[in-house]
């Protein structure tokens, strides 16, 4: 494969995509069913892939795990959707998920289960900075994604269901996590009790019944505890820019300090005018560590050792 350059630090591969740029397949199962897969049509097809399992399950419970490829750089789209936004390419990309969106709600529709059934609309990270209008905005937010500035793990969260989510603006804090515990309790499962379980019940903000019973989070960069939210107070233990650029590693000691309520761009240090948050917070997170184990992530387990394939 032969991927031309730009004058920059990045590659055409980046900036003007061509699926032989990227030689990865497309599969179904275990079969390969196109190589070079061609990304500027995968929003189209994967959305075509859901509704036709929507449609195939309605009849049962059934989940759908829909993961969009973008916009993860390489940035592509399909015609239709080519000069569509004001946006540019990535704006392109943001429209034609929109679209995707807008199908799969039809779908459930059409089939009769939209009121019986729960879509939750979210993303894994903030922005890609360094790929400045190909990586996203986090608008008034600090940094993007590979750091634990809000920029780069406060992310959007959409729940839709038509008589049961009721529509309103919850500012409350959750979790990513939270989404395991909370369709198990919508499901009338019940979560395993024979392990620690990370994640909270958030039926009670999303029906309108009570406040969310999250109010602690801790930030990790791998296996190192680096910030920890109570409330509205964020305290940032270890800095660092994303993935080695930007910003070293800096360890704060006392930590940094940041009203979220009142400055979610983190651009004001508080710690010096409320030590007794400071020290509640050091609490927490030495509470917290007593309570986890690192281990090697499952992913670097099933990776094959250097030099073997």
């Amino acid at each position: 494969m032969t991927v031309p350059r730009d004058s920059g630090t990045q590659t055409a591969a980046y900036y003007d995509p061509k699926p032989e740029y990227w030689d990865v397949p497309l599969m179904r199962n275990g079969e390969v069913i196109e190589r070079p897969a061609d990304h500027r049509t995968l929003t189209r097809r994967y959305t075509e892939e859901a509704v036709r399992f929507i449609d195939a399950n309605k009849d049962r419970p059934f989940f759908l795990y829909f993961a969009h490829s973008l916009p993860h750089i390489p940035l592509a789209r399909s015609a239709d959707f080519v000069g569509h936004s004001a946006g540019g390419i990535y704006g392109d990309v943001i429209e034609e998920i929109d679209w995707s969106t807008g199908r799969v709600l039809d779908a459930l529709r059409a089939a009769g289960i939209d009121r019986r059934t729960l879509v939750v609309f979210t993303s894994d990270n903030g922005p890609w900075l360094p790929y400045k209008t190909h990586g996203g905005s986090a608008g008034p937010l600090r940094e993007g994604k590979g750091t634990t500035w809000e920029g780069g793990v406060r992310t959007p969260a959409i729940f839709w269901w038509p008589g049961t989510v009721r529509p309103s603006v919850v500012t409350e804090m959750g979790s990513a996590m939270d989404l395991f515990v909370t369709a198990a309790k919508l499901a009338g499962a019940v979560p395993p009790a024979d392990r620690p379980i990370d994640g909270v019940d958030l039926r009670a903000p999303l029906t309108g019944a009570g406040p969310s019973p999250r109010q602690l989070l801790f930030y990790y960069w791998d296996s190192e505890l680096r910030a920890v939210r109570k409330g509205a107070y964020k305290a940032h233990f270890i800095t660092s820019g994303a993935y080695g650029e930007g910003d070293p590693r800096v360890e704060h000691s006392p930590p940094l300090l940041f009203n979220l309520a009142e400055d979610p761009g983190e651009r004001h240090d508080i710690a010096a005018a409320h030590p007794d948050i400071v020290a509640d917070l050091i609490k927490e997170a030495s509470a917290h560590r007593q309570t986890v184990t690192p281990v090697k992530p499952l992913f670097d387990e099933l990776l094959p050792s250097p030099g073997k394939h």
